[in-house]
């Protein structure tokens, strides 16, 4: 374009284009916690082989962190959020068509590959185009549509599965890939950005420096255990624990899921906001941050003991305060020299999804450890497999007050 597009046009160009492949990202992620029942029958999975599943798409999604942002670094998030999305679309072909476990896993692990880096390339196009001032607004709407793509694969799915059947779906999902990398190549305008002078050794070389970093892992230590148990939970065994815990049907496990999805994405948008006003106040982000993380950490520990009462209530608060979290980003940005900041935010996403795939991983081999009973997963696997996440979530917490008690003595 000869003229750099501003305003309504701005924001249609570069925003929705972005968000088109948020949304799929984030559908694509949390699927198989509606879709499971059919996955497990087909291909008969036994709870760690779903987990294992289930989690490929944090492996390649992890590992593509730290090479994705220097591409972005020297390519822009444009041309490489495009291509990428492009894998995602084939490995919702070759899951669509898989006849075994290994054809399922490849499938799973080149969607979290394709999908790697939907937000951060959000991030970066925001910075590219649009007032400093307004990033963290749209960062915040990017949150609120990734949360419609979780939702939408909760009771939407349900419903079209009632029409048709799990391989059907995913074909679709390969055309809703394909038509948001399309919208990102030729929507999204191109703006020069000067490409980094060191080498991509010295760039890698200061990964490896963020990494020795102190100040980094006080914070990052405990949004990535938030996180990623809220992300491995929500993206699979909440819609198990559902069924077998809470004995649900399959429509109301749905309609559960649905409204924790909202949870998650209305909490993503008002932590942050709470987080700008009370800084505004005086109110350090290290408070509001340890302050929701200690939130989050209270609201998960009736459903790791399995308490069913009010179960809907509790899933709602625990991903709405797992949302604080996601305070980590702006916190380690901060702490950092800005032409680190692209690489600063995807080491703690590497960090995070690499924990993301324990969980998953972990729950499933855990709760594999119980036979099964009537066909379902025994009370006491979940419980067990819940509560050592609750209590290693506990412990990054108190090890984040710990490491950040400078900052939070001075609001005492």
């Amino acid at each position: 374009m000869n003229t750099a597009p501003s305003g309504a046009r701005l924001l249609a160009l570069v925003f929705l284009p972005f968000a088109a492949g948020y949304f799929c990202s984030f559908l694509f992620r949390n699927v198989n916690s509606v879709v499971f029942p059919e996955l497990v029958r087909q291909f008969h999975l036994s709870p760690g082989t779903l987990g294992l599943l289930t989690s490929a798409y944090f492996i390649t999604f992890s590992l593509a962190q730290l090479p994705a942002g220097v591409l972005m670094d020297r390519y822009g998030p444009r041309r490489v959020n495009a291509g990428m999305l492009l894998l995602a679309a084939l490995g919702t072909l070759v899951f669509a068509f898989a006849q075994g476990l290994p054809a399922l896993m490849l499938g799973r692990a080149l969607i979290g590959l394709g999908v790697a880096v939907c937000l951060m390339s959000s991030m970066m196009v925001f910075v590219i185009w649009f007032p400093r001032e307004r990033v963290a607004t749209l960062f915040g709407w990017m949150l609120l549509v990734g949360s419609c793509g979780a939702l939408s694969a909760t009771k939407p799915i349900e419903l079209l599965l009632r029409v048709s059947d799990w391989r059907t779906l995913f074909l679709g999902f390969c055309a809703l890939a394909v038509v948001a990398s399309v919208l990102i190549f030729t929507m999204v305008p191109e703006k020069p950005v000067a490409c980094p002078r060191s080498t991509v050794r010295e760039q890698f070389a200061v990964i490896g420096e963020i990494f020795r970093q102190r100040r980094f892992w006080s914070i990052a230590f405990a949004a990535a255990w938030v996180q990623g148990v809220a992300i491995g939970w929500l993206g699979l065994w909440a819609g198990p624990w559902m069924r077998d815990v809470a004995g649900l049907a399959r429509a109301d496990m749905a309609n559960y899921l649905l409204i924790a999805a909202a949870a998650f994405g209305v909490g993503g948008v008002i932590c942050g906001t709470l987080s700008d006003r009370l800084a505004q106040r005086g109110v350090s982000p290290v408070l509001t941050y340890f302050a929701g993380c200690v939130a989050c950490t209270l609201a998960m520990l009736p459903l790791a003991l399995g308490y069913t009462r009010g179960a809907l209530v509790f899933w709602a608060l625990y991903l709405a305060f797992s949302s604080f979290g996601s305070l980590a980003y702006p916190l380690l940005a901060a702490r950092f020299a800005q032409e680190y900041t692209g690489r600063v935010v995807t080491a703690l996403n590497l960090v995070t999804f690499t924990l993301a795939f324990a969980v998953q991983f972990g729950v499933g081999v855990i709760i594999n450890l119980w036979p099964l009973v009537d066909e379902r997963y025994a009370l006491e696997a979940y419980r067990a497999a819940f509560v050592l996440c609750w209590l290693l979530q506990a412990l990054a917490v108190a090890w984040l007050a710990h490491a950040e008690r400078s900052q939070l003595h001075k609001q005492a």
